[in-house]
């Protein structure tokens, strides 16, 4: 099909970029002997001219600089929940470890602009064409696609208002994918804390692989599907996927490590374990998977047992200073003894006012009052623990609805390609 030869400064948008302002194409090779008309300071640009004016701040680091931000702040909440004593203090230092490593990284990325110029280069143009040299280099025109090293796509795009518009909706894009993956690793790292106590290092680790081999095909299916239903009337869209960058099954990080998150961990926190930490469901017959109604009961009981924590030690503040053999005598004591003989707190929750028999002693009172706001910080973790495990059921969807972006991010582009046909300069290339 008829194209125009692209001359340098002409516009271009990356479906990596992370902000709303297109770049301009820019010659790299050696020699330049063709240029643009009389316009000596415009060269008609080759396969071998890959770079731009001004780097893009591309999503790649930023997916991997939040992406373990979030995962070591996950660490840390998830050891807060469920740890204490040496093992909790090392899982905090390896939080707080991945947070300062994260921190450095952020500093870095924004020092050197995202490397972008270096991925470019070891990048390559498709769609060239076939025919037609430029110094030795085979010309690119408007249907040609770059394909960066880190992943990204970039096309000429020769107006302005154009490149404009479409880069402002794979910035978007891009934007929420990031947010999309940082929320997953947040509750990945949380998740992984809770789920090694729970279950075990080991089935920990078995879960993990499991889930990350099912995410991995989930994924790939999934921009299969998007792949092939969408703008079939688009042929730029239909050569960047049949031509340029075609679906895997192997994870993009494994050939740019950059694109790495602590969310590809898949977190297990959506498994719901019975009463004595097996994987087996409590009733032998529900999925291990998150069960929903387990989830609000355990919600609700630690709840109601907060309310009800912050009642009797309201009441048992009447008890002070009175000795605990004399407790009994106390109009107060009696009321309360007969609250708790008449089921109205939580059987957990008053469990040290009674004895070996299970009957309710006075005395014991007072040592119940002591316990009590550490028994509501327990029912708050409770609580912390069970937000992790339902966030992070939700999560587990999110790497789904970060692909849907970043393959809306690809439609953009070739519908920035189709918009702009038409438009170029009077030098038209035919590829037969």
């Amino acid at each position: 099909m008829s194209a125009s030869y692209i001359p340098k400064d002409v516009y271009t948008i990356c479906t990596f970029q992370t902000d709303a302002e297109p770049r301009q194409l820019i010659p790299t090779r050696e020699s330049i002997t063709v240029f643009y008309g009389n316009d000596q300071t415009r060269p008609l640009l080759t396969m071998e001219d890959r770079n731009i004016s001004k780097e893009f701040p591309c999503k790649s680091p930023k997916n991997a600089m939040w992406g373990f931000i979030c995962f070591g702040a996950g660490l840390i909440v998830g050891a807060l929940l469920v740890l204490s004593g040496p093992v909790g203090w090392a899982v905090l230092a390896v939080g707080a470890g991945v947070l300062l490593c994260a921190g450095a990284a952020v500093y870095h990325a924004t020092k050197i602009n995202h490397l972008c110029t270096g991925a470019l280069t070891k990048g390559k143009w498709n769609i060239e064409h076939e025919k037609v040299t430029f110094d030795k280099h085979k010309a690119i025109t408007q249907n040609s696609i770059l394909l960066c090293d880190a992943g990204g796509l970039l096309s000429p795009i020769f107006s302005y208002p154009v490149a404009k518009k479409y880069a402002e909706q794979i910035n978007s894009n891009n934007n929420k994918e990031i947010g999309f993956n940082a929320f997953a690793s947040f509750f990945g790292g949380a998740g992984i804390v809770i789920a090694g106590v729970e279950m075990g290092i080991g089935k920990t680790l078995l879960w993990m692989g499991v889930t990350m081999v099912a995410m991995n095909e989930g994924t790939y299916q999934e921009r299969k599907w998007i792949r092939n239903s969408s703008l079939e009337d688009n042929t730029h869209y239909q050569d960047m996927n049949n031509k340029v960058d075609e679906n895997s099954r192997i994870p993009g990080y494994v050939d740019n490590p950059l694109n790495a998150t602590p969310g590809d961990l898949a977190s297990p926190d959506i498994l719901e374990l019975n009463e004595k930490g097996g994987l087996a469901s409590r009733d032998g017959k529900t999925p291990i998977f998150f069960n929903g109604k387990w989830y609000v009961q355990d919600w609700q009981k630690n709840l109601i047992e907060i309310k009800q924590g912050t009642g009797l030690s309201k009441d048992l503040s009447a008890l002070e200073g009175i000795n605990s053999r004399e407790v009994w005598k106390t109009p107060e004591g009696k009321v309360i003894v007969e609250n708790i003989r008449n089921g109205k707190y939580s059987e957990s929750l008053v469990q040290t006012a009674k004895d070996g028999l299970g009957r309710v002693r006075p005395r014991n009172l007072p040592n119940l009052a002591r316990e009590l706001p550490a028994l509501k910080l327990q029912n708050i973790k409770n609580i912390g623990k069970l937000g992790v495990k339902g966030a992070g059921f939700i999560g587990f969807f999110f790497p789904f609805i970060a692909t849907g972006f970043s393959e809306d991010s690809r439609k953009v582009l070739a519908n920035a390609m189709a918009e702009d046909t038409g438009n170029g300069i009077s030098i038209i290339a035919n590829n037969g």
